[in-house]
């Protein structure tokens, strides 16, 4: 019985999820810490940790036009996970990260017209792994991530045309690894992330000209660390990643930032579980979801997934969202909550993610009468579409 309620949790996950994601030709390899970015119409995918736990070199193509993937030339430099990458005016860059022997501190550019890599000078920084890494007009910004003495939050800038390194302010939050960042409407964000035993859920606005950091509205969903983001129209988007307590969330939970209202948007999950330290690259309207490791299920996935950002953008309003409740919390019985939007069913999942309870509902209540005291996750579905997710505590 518990098997088949495995099962269905993970199916009918799937299912509910992928109404608006389309899987596409499987990766050759799953891996975990892939840089990932697009180029010229196509996707690519380079260095990471394999499913046998070790760090590659290998380099990746994919070819949306024939659904395929192709292995490049490996990456010339020492093999390392836990990397980082943008791209700027036609070319790639990815460095920092680590292997078993060294943390790095190195910078790469690839040029996609000819294959060819070339090293660019090293930043005077630490070594470090899973940084944050963002390129905006020319200048490639790098802070946070973690060293061999712990936790950083000092930040660094790189002039393309001048191939030179420079100091910048310090992140005001604490110091941390494996954050969130993007490039949207011509700023640079970062935030959240991984610092001791606290995953934070704030957001900071990098001004370009002063290079100081301000806060901004904090990240409104579970706070959350080792996912993917990805910037695009002037948005900026976070993709999957681990929750607060450093697990595994029961969807893939997909938010776009908006920076001239200083707010977010939660948009339609990824399909399954969400994954730590995956990738992804956007192709036209599409961004491309793929690797990263399942926590639940415990492998490495070689699914691919995309989303059509300009149809399915808008599925679920801000305003609405942020004022989506669930009470009393710890409930008895009885759960309540108010929406803007009519909610049509909840779905309650429990600590270890099976499914334990789905009600079709036709007001603002539901019973969870036949629950036992725990912890629980409760999905809340308008038209088929999640709105909400929130921790909920049974204790009577």
């Amino acid at each position: 019985m518990r098997r088949s309620i495995l099962l269905c949790f993970i199916f009918c996950t799937t299912v509910l999820s992928a109404q608006n994601w389309v899987q596409v030709a499987n990766l050759p390899s799953g891996r975990h810490h892939p840089v990932t970015f697009s180029l010229a119409g196509k996707g690519y995918a380079v260095t990471g940790t394999l499913a046998n736990v070790s760090a590659t070199d290998d380099f990746l193509e994919y070819d949306p036009a024939t659904d395929s993937w192709k292995a490049l030339a490996d990456f010339p430099g020492p093999i390392r996970s836990f990397s980082i990458g943008a791209t700027y005016n036609g070319l790639a860059y990815i460095g920092f990260g680590a292997n078993t022997t060294q943390y790095l501190n190195d910078l790469w550019q690839w040029n996609p017209a000819n294959g060819q890599w070339t090293q660019l000078s090293s930043c005077p920084c630490s070594g470090r792994r899973h940084p944050a890494f963002i390129i905006s007009k020319g200048i490639i910004y790098v802070g946070l991530g973690d060293d061999i003495s712990g936790n950083l939050k000092d930040w660094w800038k790189y002039t393309i045309d001048t191939d030179t390194w420079a100091q910048i302010s310090d992140l005001p939050g604490p110091p941390r690894h494996h954050p969130f960042m993007f490039e949207a409407g011509g700023e640079v964000f970062a935030g959240m992330g991984h610092g001791g035993p606290v995953i934070y859920n704030d957001w900071y606005a990098l001004d370009t000209t002063t290079n100081s950091w301000t806060p901004v509205t904090n990240f409104p969903g579970e706070a959350r660390v080792a996912g993917t983001q990805f910037g695009k129209d002037g948005y900026g988007y976070v993709l999957s990643g681990d929750g607060d307590n450093h697990s595994w969330m029961p969807t893939g939970e997909l938010w776009r930032y908006a920076p001239t209202t200083d707010s977010w948007l939660q948009l339609t999950p990824h399909p399954g579980n969400s994954r730590w330290a995956p990738g992804s690259f956007v192709i036209g309207d599409d961004v491309y979801f793929l690797g990263g490791y399942d926590r639940f299920t415990q492998d490495y996935p070689s699914d691919v997934w995309k989303f059509d950002l300009a149809a399915n953008a808008v599925a679920i309003n801000e305003q609405t969202l942020s004022n989506i409740n669930i009470y009393p919390n710890p409930a008895s019985n009885f759960i309540s909550w108010n929406s803007e939007v009519p909610i049509s069913k909840v779905v309650i999942s429990n600590a270890v993610g099976q499914l334990v309870l789905t009600q079709r509902v036709l007001g603002t209540t539901a019973d969870v009468s036949d629950l036992s005291n725990g912890l629980y996750w409760v999905q809340l579905y308008h038209n088929g579409a999640l709105v909400n997710t929130e921790k909920l505590t049974i204790n009577r």
